[in-house]
């Protein structure tokens, strides 16, 4: 029977409590049991009679995995449940005009810029005559933006702050873009945002282990007639010849983190929403420090690029890079908030824990290099509780190569061999 951890129950006091209310718990701390505790509670109690759960891709599969967890009682007593992705919502004329009794914002940072699409609907849902309303997410805010918190509260509670404009004129100096450059009253601004809202870090939470349970979070395969094509081929070759079926998985691979590379060397991007994910995940971290790992040069090309083009400073650590001591600065400068390391070169002899969180781009096949690669962040040095986050591309090799890793077996050959003799077709 799964048990709540005293910070969680603390979070489902608080929620029993309010109607409209925040937990700004940090990332990893596990914030979707209290709200799923306290959906069954309502559920049972006829409190509601149906709900939503609006989350970004990157947590979708957290929220169906923990339902799962609940007690059998508690389970069967959740009616109609929807959870659903932030970019479909404001799509779907039938979500966000429809009635729902209680409404529950995952990552509410998502809706912060008052003016998208998104944070327009989802607070159009609230004045549609919810209950209950609730926002989860550890980075309220981001680089001290305290008008970031408007749009979050006007979900909850309109009367709270009222229009935005009166925010502004009250807590705002704004410039001649009309943009806040300074703000003032923040002490009671502080206290009414404390009002409504928990606040608690992984630091703060003593009963989690040093090492939280790893994350998988499982991306759509977008290309799966090419894959298929490609799994046939790949039998057929087996068939012919076996001995190196591990080289001839490379393409698998490849598709599966969004590129082919063909005879001539040339190479394709493809459709994946890895890199969306992955976004996501950074923008939830705001501006702590992360780790990532990728094994292909050109999945490391593709996330530079995106940190670039999202300005996030940032330093790799790979094959290519001459300075292997690049990671000291990671370590020593505070505006390094990413780096990115290939499994080869980064995986023993240095220290990252700088920063307490590892995302996994695409797994490896060695559980040594592995378990190497996440003790990069878990050290002598480190203060905080290590979370670990996997992307997996849905139907691929990448799912089975993971749950063999993280058995603490290789993915080699022997291993591949029995997967396709059982009928495993990844």
């Amino acid at each position: 029977m799964i048990k709540l951890y005293s910070h969680q129950v603390v979070a489902r006091k608080h929620l029993m409590q309010n109607n409209a209310f925040a937990l700004f718990m940090d990332q990893g701390s596990g914030k979707t049991l209290p709200i799923l505790f306290h959906l069954a509670y309502l559920f049972e109690h006829g409190l509601i009679s149906n709900a939503i759960i609006i989350a970004p891709l990157s947590t979708l599969g957290s929220w169906s995995r923990d339902l799962d967890k609940l007690p059998k009682r508690r389970r069967e007593s959740i009616g109609e449940l929807e959870i659903i992705n932030y970019d479909k919502v404001w799509r779907r004329a039938e979500i966000y005009e429809k009635k729902w009794d209680c409404i529950v914002l995952d990552e509410s940072h998502s809706i912060k810029h008052r003016t998208s699409k998104r944070s327009k609907a989802v607070r159009k849902m609230a004045r549609n005559g919810s209950k209950y309303r609730y926002i989860l997410t550890g980075t309220p805010m981001s680089n001290g933006h305290l008008e970031e918190y408007w749009a979050q509260y006007d979900f909850l509670d309109n009367s709270i702050f009222n229009t935005y404009k009166k925010f502004s004129d009250r807590y705002c100096l704004l410039n001649q873009f009309f943009k806040p450059y300074k703000y003032r009253n923040t002490d009671e601004l502080i206290e009414i945002i404390n009002n409504h809202c928990y606040r608690i870090t992984k630091e703060e939470c003593l009963d989690l282990p040093d090492k939280l349970p790893d994350e998988v979070i499982k991306v759509e395969l977008k290309e799966k007639k090419l894959y298929k094509q490609m799994m046939d081929n790949f039998i057929k070759e087996l068939e012919i010849e076996a001995s190196n079926p591990l080289v001839r998985t490379i393409k698998l691979r490849q598709i599966a983190s969004g590129f082919i590379v063909n005879e001539e060397g040339q190479i394709h991007s493809l459709k994946s929403d890895k890199l969306k994910i992955l976004g996501e995940l950074l923008e939830a971290r705001g501006d702590k420090k992360t780790v990532i790992f990728a094994e292909f040069k050109h999945s490391i090309k593709s996330i530079r690029h995106y940190l670039e083009k999202s300005n996030i400073k940032h330093l790799v650590l790979d094959g290519d890079q001459k300075d292997k001591n690049i990671w000291k600065k990671f370590q020593s400068d505070e505006t390094e908030q990413v780096i990115v390391c290939q499994y080869q070169t980064a995986n023993a002899g240095i220290d990252l824990f700088a920063s307490d969180t590892i995302i996994f781009y695409e797994p490896t096949l060695s559980s040594t290099v592995n378990d190497q690669a996440k003790d990069r962040i878990h050290r002598i040095g480190q203060n905080s509780k290590c979370s670990y986050y996997y992307l997996l591309t849905k139907g691929t090799l990448e799912t089975q190569i993971y749950n063999t890793v993280a058995k603490g077996s290789d993915f080699g050959k022997e291993v591949l061999l029995d997967f396709i003799r059982r009928g495993e077709r990844p």
